[in-house]
């Protein structure tokens, strides 16, 4: 799944998620077992590698500090950045693992690149850190620990998907968006807005569409690319992949959306400022952007979750981001409880959320007034992505994820670009691609 670019990614903290977690107690994690001494029983430093800026770590670490002094005594972290991609830490970690060296004791991932790791057996297995407390997880955070059946992670950031939309433009146009359930409702209401406002669109799908927007409703449509036994790719004749690819055609054919504008342009920034584009299917990272790119329209956009694009109900954008502990780490026990403090405990979730480094995923935060009422929305941002829990979805990615976003990509451009109505002849060439490059998907 293609993140927002890395130079923007940890600007997301300043977005408040609202989805549901447990609170960690100390004493499982203390229980744990570990070749170190325990937390607080000896000078540890930890490691902790991810890409692009750092300070939102270290804030992480200093929360740590100062609300469990008792547990961080004699600990220190050093905060490493492997590059401006998430790409470049990938990049880094495949390196430290073939080496066997400077491998970090926590690294952050886009759930996307899990599977690589997870079905190399590197990655340390943390069921036995959350298992007490996994009644209390919500559907979300709790899918997004997970790897075939098995918690590899701890939640961080859950990507749900909303939609949205300039409430004042919708309202005058004579559009209730809780009428809005199907993409045909949805085509409809961009009708309506067209009718009212011409030169407005529901949202922006160029010949290049960022590979989340497909990808969000394959997430919810139970598409996939490979299967694993046997192991092949099978995108040439997935029907929920194909379903994906037609709905993004038939919505840029529709007339209600606009078809030269490309997300992550200064063309896209100031259409979502203007009312060009007065309305986008999304994901929860948004609002970060949004109240940079139109700060004058405080109040105007609203948020709801999807309609039912491609026939998906629910789903995600690239599931989330994550923090793993390697196999090889020298600190497990360390790691894991500033893990639960600051990520599923509630007192450190907060702390860490109300200095903007933290997307909170803990119950007893939900309807938190200091929490939930957002600058820019309002409360309508947080019950939204309690809305988008209900129908959250991991979409199932295998380790050649990367090499399938390319592939399908392209196949993507040229569709687009044809005359034809469906993308048969587009996917089976990416499959062809795929399974001479890689063979099988789960061995790559």
């Amino acid at each position: 799944m293609t993140p927002p670019p890395s130079r923007l990614r940890h600007t997301l903290r300043g977005v408040l998620a609202f989805s549901a977690c447990a609170v960690l107690a100390a004493s499982a994690l203390t229980a744990c077992g570990s070749d170190d001494e325990g937390a607080g029983g000896g000078n540890v430093e930890l490691t902790l590698q991810v890409w692009g800026d750092t300070k939102y770590a270290e804030d992480q670490f200093k929360v740590y500090q100062e609300q469990y002094p008792d547990q961080s005594k004699g600990q220190t972290m050093k905060v490493l950045s492997a590059g401006k991609t998430d790409t470049d830490s990938i990049n880094k970690f495949r390196l430290e693992l073939s080496s066997g060296k400077d491998i970090p004791d926590i690294l952050q991932l886009n759930y996307s690149w899990v599977p690589e790791f997870a079905e190399a057996g590197v990655l340390s297995d943390v069921k036995t850190l959350a298992d007490p407390f996994l009644p209390n997880v919500s559907q979300a955070a709790q899918r997004l620990m997970q790897y075939d059946g098995k918690y590899v992670a701890f939640p961080y950031e859950v990507k749900s998907k909303l939609w949205y939309y300039r409430k004042d433009l919708f309202q005058q146009a004579g559009i209730d968006i809780t009428q809005v359930k199907t993409q045909a409702d949805f085509v409809a209401a961009g009708q309506k807005l067209k009718a009212k406002f011409p030169k407005s669109n529901v949202w922006n799908l160029g010949t290049n569409p960022a590979t989340y927007d497909w990808q969000m409703i394959a997430a919810g449509n139970g598409a996939k690319y490979a299967t694993k036994s046997p192991c092949a790719f099978v995108v040439g004749t997935d029907p929920g992949t194909a379903q994906a690819f037609k709905a993004i055609k038939d919505l840029r054919n529709s007339g209600v959306v606009e078809t030269k504008i490309d997300d992550w342009t200064p063309e896209w920034q100031t259409a979502l400022a203007d009312g060009t584009i007065a309305s986008t299917l999304n994901a929860s990272w948004f609002p970060a952007f949004l109240t940079q790119y139109a700060p004058d329209l405080k109040g105007k956009w609203g948020v709801t979750t999807w309609p039912e694009i491609g026939g998906a109900v629910g789903g995600s954008e690239s599931a989330g981001s994550v923090f793993v502990i390697p196999a090889k780490s020298k600190h497990k026990k360390e790691a894991a409880e500033f893990l639960g403090r600051t990520l599923m405990d509630a007192k450190g979730t907060k702390a860490f959320a109300k200095i903007g480094g933290y997307v909170p995923n803990v119950i007893a935060l939900q309807d938190d007034p200091e929490l939930t009422n957002h600058p820019y929305f309002g409360t309508e941002l947080s019950t939204a992505f309690k809305a988008a829990d209900k129908d959250y979805k991991v979409f199932a990615f295998d380790p050649a994820a990367n090499k399938e976003q390319v592939a399908l990509s392209n196949a993507m451009t040229k569709y687009l670009t044809s005359n034809d109505a469906e993308p048969t002849t587009y996917l089976k060439a990416a499959q062809d691609e795929l399974t001479a490059q890689v063979g099988c998907p789960f061995k790559s």
